[in-house]
Order: structure tokens, then sequence, then C-alpha cells
């Protein structure tokens, strides 16, 4: 006897879309295929819907307007079913002492399974922790190759030492590249001359100097034996750089997120300080070619890069918070402009957003999966249901969202986790402290083993 059925829908995974049932008994998928409803406690249709694995979100912080909870049931809402949150040790923070803590946090507060990333701030004082975090099961660490005037900016010989420690610890290493020091000469230089910030703030942040620093961090990786992970490519030169180390051969992962794909540096005109985000928006060449990297297999990942933050189109642009919020809005945005647009199809977004984040984080096949024995972990989404994004209805703490008035054509309607249903009707009915901390192995996977489903 199975605990549920989910029949009668398509299920998109590994490349295929076929028509089948989901069998699931104590939290396990059990058989997949033609399968009797009789031997099923209960039956969920999914007759005219898609049936996706659980969809997996690898780039989140829960740190400012929402915690691992409220995180959690936004990401759910918008059919995220596992999160990868970042973990940051800030200056005179121990990696160890903060890890314990986002994982005390999420096991608490959670409504959906989550790993984490040590995010280093200060890796000078930080970076002899990783192998003991890599013992706990974070195994992926993250520097910034900028906002030096923040301090946290990771210099050459802190990034090349740590690189160093973490191919060692058999970790993966990640970047926010941008050249820090660059862009805050060019932003000085702008308010010097008085310029009104919103009006050259793509200007002082360039593509060309995000490919440098994404060149230059993969050739530190490269040094130190190092696999990489580049997380939201932004320009079209920096996707460049990207196809240039996959074809050496390079252990180099490229990630992207919905608002680059999706909005404009335009939008800074029209939100202001709502649509200030690093790296910046840029322009509809840099979208083509990251829809291009996507479908060639160049970007391996759309992540959402969610960090709702306090901020109102009013506020003092140079003065406002970098961010927003995204993990709701991601997946129904990226299905429009993306497979109802024609940029790619719909198995290669499942592998993006869901087979893909699995493998790089050596959570496959146990998440990111339609398999027998893989985690009962799916969505129900409606190619048909209609709807129109706006803040007032979004679930996040952040009062706003970048595409308010979007209309969509398609929605996730229902998921599951581990066969716990989490979110029915577009409404999340799952419990906060239920999600269980998941260890990673992430950077093992050979890129090249990432063949994009056409």
């Amino acid at each position: 006897m199975y605990d549920l059925l989910v029949s009668g829908g398509l299920l998109v995974s590994e490349g295929r879309i076929r028509r089948a049932d989901v069998a699931i008994k104590e939290g396990r998928i059990a058989a997949i295929g033609d399968l009797e409803k009789s031997k099923a406690a209960r039956i969920i249709s999914a007759a005219g819907k898609y049936i996706l694995p659980g969809l997996i979100d690898v780039h989140t912080h829960p740190v400012y307007l929402d915690d691992m909870g409220a995180l959690s049931a936004a990401a759910a809402h918008g059919g995220i079913t596992t999160l990868i949150h970042y973990a940051y040790a800030k200056p005179g923070h121990g990696l160890l002492e903060t890890l314990h803590r986002f994982r005390e946090e999420g096991e608490t507060k959670s409504v959906l399974d989550f790993g984490l990333h040590g995010g280093l701030f200060d890796p000078k004082n930080q970076a002899h922790e990783i192998p003991q975090a890599v013992k706990l099961g974070v195994t992926s660490f993250k520097m910034f190759m900028t906002y030096a005037k923040l301090g946290w900016m990771t210099d050459d010989y802190q990034l090349m030492r740590t690189l160093d420690i973490i191919a060692q610890a058999g970790g993966l290493g990640m970047v926010h590249a941008e050249n820090g020091l660059a862009t805050d000469y060019l932003e000085d230089k702008f308010n010097a001359e008085g310029q009104d910030p919103a009006e050259v703030f793509v200007a002082t942040r360039p593509g060309i100097l995000e490919a440098e620093a994404v060149n230059r961090a993969i050739c530190l990786a490269q040094v130190a034996g190092c696999p990489i992970y580049i997380p939201h490519v932004s320009a079209k030169e920096a996707v460049e750089v990207i196809a240039q180390a996959k074809a050496r051969g390079w252990r180099v992962y490229g990630e992207t997120c919905p608002q680059y794909l999706t909005l404009t540096g335009e939008e800074v005109f029209r939100q202001g300080p709502l649509a200030k985000i690093g790296p910046p928006l840029r322009g509809k060449e840099d979208q083509e070619a990251l829809w291009q990297g996507l479908a060639q297999g160049v970007l391996d990942v759309i992540a959402s890069d969610h960090a709702p933050k306090e901020k109102k189109k009013t506020d003092d642009f140079f003065q406002a918070a970098y961010g927003s919020p995204q993990v709701e809005t991601m997946v129904e945005v990226v299905y429009e402009a993306g497979v109802n647009g024609g940029k790619i199809t719909l198995p290669r977004l499942v592998q993006v957003m869901s087979e893909n984040p699995a493998k790089i984080f050596g959570l496959y096949p146990r998440k990111g999966a339609l398999a027998v024995g893989s985690d009962a972990d799916l969505v129900i989404f409606d190619p048909q249901l209609e709807h129109t994004i706006t803040g007032e209805g979004q679930h996040s703490n952040a009062p706003y969202t970048l595409y308010e008035g979007w209309r969509c054509l398609g929605r996730p309607v229902f998921s599951l986790q581990r066969g716990e249903v989490i979110l029915e009707e577009g409404e999340v009915v799952a419990e906060a402290g239920r999600g269980k901390f998941l260890p990673t192995q992430a950077g093992k996977i050979d890129p090249k083993e990432l063949v994009p489903w056409r």
C-alpha cells in the first residue's frame, strides 16, 4: 500500500517529458509508471500539469528581513523544496560558531530541508576552520572580491590562501566576482563630479570588471587545484570567461539569477534603490548572453540571490543597501521568460533549478531526481494558470517586488518534501521546524557531466 499517489501528470526529469504516476511510501519515491490507484491511501491528480523534481535554490540570504523561517516559507510558496543558505561569518565571528548558529535556527524554524555555505568575510582569521566545517557537512565557501569600503573584500593573497585550504579540505570555492578597488574608484570619481548615482550606477560596476574578477578567481583556483563556483553571473563578458575555462577542462561552475535574465538597468531609473543590486542589472546583450549560456551549458544553475532589505524608492540611492527579494517569484518568472519565451526548454529549466544544483552540491540523487528511492520531493506545476505578481501578494517580509504587475502563465500549485505536503492550492501547509539539515559534498562532479538537456 502506498502512502500517496500523484497520478496523471507529465513527469519532467533527465531530459524527458512523459506521462506517469508517482507512488510514495515512507517519504521516498516507491514506484513510477502506470500504477494502480487502489493501492494508494491518498491520490492527488496532476492531470494537465507537470510533475517536476523538487526545486532547489542554492543562493539565499536569511540574514536580512527574512530569517530562516520566513525565507523558507516564502520559498515554499514559490515552489522551492530545498534551500542552501549563505551562513555569513562577519569579521569578529568564527566560521564554526556561525555554522552551528545557522543550523540550529534552521532546524528550529525552517519549513524546508536546507544546507549551508560558509560565508567568509574575514578569511585571514576564519579560513583555518574550513577543514572542521567540511567535517560538519558544509563544503562550499564564499569570499568577496568587492565591497572594499565595507571591509568585506578579500585580497588576492588571502583568496589564494583560502582556495588552497579549501582544495586540501576537499571543498568548493565560491566568489562574488567584481574588481572591488576599481569599482570603488569609479564610484568615488562619479560622486566627486556630482553625478546622479542612479544614472551612473551600472557604469561604476561595468561588465568587463566582473569578467576580470571571474578570470582572476578561476586562475587562482586552478593553481590551487580547487573547483570554483561563480554565483550571480550578470555580464556577457563573464559568460565568455567561464566558457573559455570550461573549454580548457577546468572545474568551474556558473550560476545566474532571474533578475539578470529578465530585468535591465532601466529598472534603476524606474524603481530607484529597489533595483540596486550587486552585480547590477545590465543590458539586453547581457541578457541574451546569459540565456545562451544556460542553453549551451556554460551556465549550470539558476538561483535567486534572495536578499530582502528595508528600502524605499525615495531612499538616497548611494546609501541604499544592495539586494532584492527573489525566491518566491523565481520559478514563475523564469518559466514565463524562459520556457514561454522560447529561451530554454522545460527539461533545461528543471536541470538548472533542480538536477544540476543537487549534483554540484552532492545531494543527488536523494534530491533533484524523480527516481525510485529518491526523497519524495516533487512539485506540481500548472502551465495554464495565469497569475499577476504583486508585492502585496508576496510572503517575504520585504514590502515590494521588482516584478510588480508582471503577468505570468504557469505557476507551482502543489509540492511535497519527503512525502509531506508543503504547498497545497497555492498555500504553505507545512509547519516550521520540519526542515532537516543536509550535509553537502560540493564540487565533486566534473562540469563536463552536466550536459544540457535540450
